[in-house]
């Protein structure tokens, strides 16, 4: 059994309701064990650097509007969708010009800690291009494919961290509440196993993981179905569920 690596949500709520259909909302802790387990599955899949050192993502749980209107804009698709991903890219300073006094500053102090200091903040005030959801959940695949890596549970997957490591920002995760709840219910899931889909579902899209091309989506599929049955979830693509 793989190592579960250490996950920080950092969870944003910007709806008013806190259950549907008498199913509270997941917390915290929920929705880190699901980011864990996607991150365990895309490192046994071969995807993800086994030695990743804490991983830190965001979670905003918002309204239809809200949704819609990110839709809308990234994609041009005018509808409130279920998850939305946008994958943190670092900052690239070569095309970045530096106001001249602090070009100047910098050049004096060349690189020490102070320099470190504001790449740290200026990567975490950087916009991402957003890695955009294709609406997979309209469309599984009919076929239930084998990974490829074959026995994931064989697979010693550590991320343990170290002083050593650093931090790594996977990126945020926009979740309509309201269109979940719906897909759930529409699909004969519970509120709690739907929103588990969509965790890993969106947290393997911040992986670079896609579903564009049939064969994507076949080891997508694949992959999304082995985490869940890990963490005690059904096919969440199975015919019944639709």
């Amino acid at each position: 059994m793989s190592e579960a690596p250490a996950v920080v949500v950092d969870l944003q709520l910007a709806v008013d309701e806190r259950e549907f259909d008498g199913q509270p909302l997941p917390e915290s802790h929920q929705l880190e064990a699901w980011v864990a387990a996607a991150l365990i599955g895309a490192a046994e899949d071969g995807a993800l650097d086994s030695g990743s050192t804490l991983c830190e993502l965001t979670v905003r749980l918002v309204e239809e509007e809200e949704s819609q209107g990110l839709n809308r804009d990234y994609r041009g698709k005018d509808y409130p969708t279920n998850v939305l991903s946008f994958p943190h890219e670092p900052l690239d300073l070569d095309d970045f010009a530096l106001p001249p006094e602090l070009a100047a500053r910098f050049a004096e102090e060349g690189e020490d800690e102070s320099d470190e200091s504001w790449l740290a903040v200026g990567e975490e005030d950087a916009d991402a291009d957003p890695a955009l959801d294709a609406d997979a959940l309209e469309a599984p695949s009919s076929e239930a494919v084998s990974l490829a890596s074959g026995d994931l549970d064989d697979t010693d997957v550590s991320f343990e961290q170290t002083e050593d490591n650093e931090q790594r920002f996977l990126g945020d995760l926009i979740i309509s509440v309201h269109v979940v709840a719906r897909e759930a219910r529409e699909q004969g899931k519970t509120l709690e196993a739907h929103f588990a889909h969509m965790l890993v579902h969106g947290t393997l899209h911040l992986l670079s993981y896609d579903h564009i091309e049939d064969d994507e989506a076949e080891r997508m599929e694949a992959l999304e179905r082995h985490i869940l049955a890990g963490l005690g979830f059904s096919d969440p693509y199975r015919e019944e569920n639709h």
